[in-house]
């Protein structure tokens, strides 16, 4: 950040630059585009790209990487954005701040009020308390601009949930946090080894909403649609998200023009912030690169041109890839929620009803089927008692035994993530034929 107390300050967004060296059709590019994204689960993680790739261009704190910037600048009253511009560099990464760590002193009233200090604290952000300070007001003020643009507050009232897997027995060490879904954290084991299945699951809550995930998320959509509209301006085509309107039903779609996304507030979306972990964002950031190298006539020297069936291709696997990796995520997930309640020894829970049937558990991350729910409105609150679990199916079932508001709450409608995926126990087919061939369809 540079240029506050000026009038006018510039703002760096600075994303890994795998591009600038893995080339369309390279050999590593070929394992990226058969992964076509970072998988996660509690615990564990399948990479995009190998594990040395990653580490290369991971901007860590203590070194000089690659990366490809947005300079945004700003009237420092105002906030109305006054010019961008994109560059292709080194970034000396002096810090890295984590949310783990910082999330209970980056406060709202810390950033606000200067003369607040959190007694005996040590912050270790306390140096950069000042650009901090400008960068939540920004957030705020890009957030409440994208809501004027999709006519309504955008509303997160539910939490997000962090996983800690530890081995059988007495804790060691510290685990290392590394990101997962949108709504749920994850956290890996010591050695990096795949769980077993054994181990002690740890479930926390963080509620969305904090200073340093508003500023994160308000930085990620500002580069990612002032990105897909600059493509769009210079005729370079790119994998865009959008969305038509936030009418019931309609869903977020991937394509390659650059269409408003009703549900962002934005002109155009085009994922291009996480080129480690999504071959969308990698395929953007080449495109991005040639733009910056090539201006005018980056569509000439771009590796994917307009009406290119490679990038139709790259959607279509994608998507399908995209929506397994979640799905396999979900039932990850609520297999550790299960393990959790067997381990806490957990027989009761307080929920909320969601739909007829259907209760969500208002301290953990689970959603299940339940007796004695029938009559009850949506919004209203119950305590269960929990019947018992099928680890084969991940389903457990609760009756419904007590009331716990005399009137539903507001039925306020709860905004998800883009591609949170639904929790439920899953299916399971089980070819019980024998003798037919291996390309049989069970």
């Amino acid at each position: 950040m540079q240029g506050l107390g000026t009038g006018t300050v510039t703002v760096g967004i600075h994303i890994a630059a795998p591009g600038l060296a893995l080339q369309p059709g390279a050999a590593i590019d070929q394992v990226a585009r058969q992964r076509l994204s970072t998988v996660y689960m509690p615990g564990y993680k399948v990479t995009m790209l190998p594990e040395d790739v990653v580490q290369a261009y991971t901007l860590m704190e203590g070194r000089d990487c690659p990366a490809v910037s947005l300079y945004v600048t700003f009237d420092e009253a105002t906030l109305a954005v006054q010019s961008s511009q994109t560059r292709l560099e080194r970034v000396p990464i002096v810090a890295n701040l984590r949310h783990d760590q910082l999330d209970s002193v980056v406060t709202q009233q810390w950033l606000e009020q200067p003369a607040f200090a959190h007694p005996g604290d040590a912050n270790p952000a306390s140096v950069l308390r000042e650009p901090l300070s400008f960068l939540y007001r920004l957030a705020r003020h890009l957030k409440a601009q994208r809501e004027i643009v999709r006519g309504k507050p955008e509303n997160f009232t539910r939490p997000d949930y962090n996983f800690k897997l530890r081995p059988a027995g007495p804790p060691q060490g510290t685990d290392a946090p590394s990101g997962g879904s949108d709504s749920v954290g994850v956290f890996f084991g010591n050695d990096g080894a795949e769980p077993t299945g054994n181990e002690q699951v740890a479930i926390s809550i963080r509620q969305r909403g904090s200073p340093l995930d508003l500023i994160v998320a308000e930085a990620m959509i500002l580069a990612n649609s002032t990105w897909g509209g600059w493509l769009a301006e210079l005729g370079v085509p790119g994998i865009y998200r959008s969305q038509a309107s936030m009418a019931p039903g309609v869903k977020v779609r991937m394509g390659t023009k650059a269409l408003p996304h009703a549900g962002l507030g934005v002109k155009s979306y085009a994922w291009s912030t996480s080129p480690l972990r999504r071959y969308t964002d990698l395929v953007n950031q080449w495109q991005i690169i040639a733009a910056a190298r090539h201006g005018r006539t980056a569509a000439l020297a771009a590796p994917f041109k307009p009406k290119d069936a490679e990038l139709f291709s790259i959607i279509s696997g994608f998507d399908a890839a995209y929506s397994a990796y979640n799905g396999y995520q979900a039932g990850m997930e609520r297999f550790w929620t299960l393990k959790y309640i067997e381990q806490q020894g957990i027989t009761e829970l307080v929920g909320t009803v969601f739909r007829e049937g259907l209760v969500r558990a208002d301290e953990i991350p689970l959603v299940l089927g339940v007796l004695g729910g029938n009559d009850l409105p949506r919004g209203a609150r119950v305590r269960l008692r929990l019947g018992q679990i099928d680890e084969i199916t991940l389903d457990v079932h609760g009756t419904v035994i007590e009331r716990l508001d005399a009137e539903p709450q507001p039925d306020v409608a709860q905004e998800e993530t883009e591609d949170e995926p639904a929790a439920g126990p899953i299916t399971i087919a089980v070819d019980v034929t024998e003798g037919e061939s291996d390309n049989s369809t069970p």
